[in-house]
């Protein structure tokens, strides 16, 4: 896995954020990682550090039907 695999990808809102990052939990899931739970990373080069905790929800059938 390269380091900057998102040197294309223009992220400058919350909803493209969230794109990414859907993208990103999606394939995951496919490539069967489980990906419940706390992640904490460094950033390189910035002075933040982060901790991301993916927590799965109930899907609400009832509002399928909709």
């Amino acid at each position: 896995m390269t380091r900057d695999q998102f040197h294309d990808v223009s992220i400058s809102s919350a909803a493209e954020f969230e794109a990414v990052l859907a993208e990103a939990v999606e394939k995951a899931i496919k490539a069967d990682v489980d990906v419940r739970g706390a992640w904490e990373f460094r950033t390189r080069g910035s002075t933040h550090d982060w901790e991301v905790e993916i927590v799965e929800l109930a899907k609400d059938f009832d509002d399928e039907d909709e």
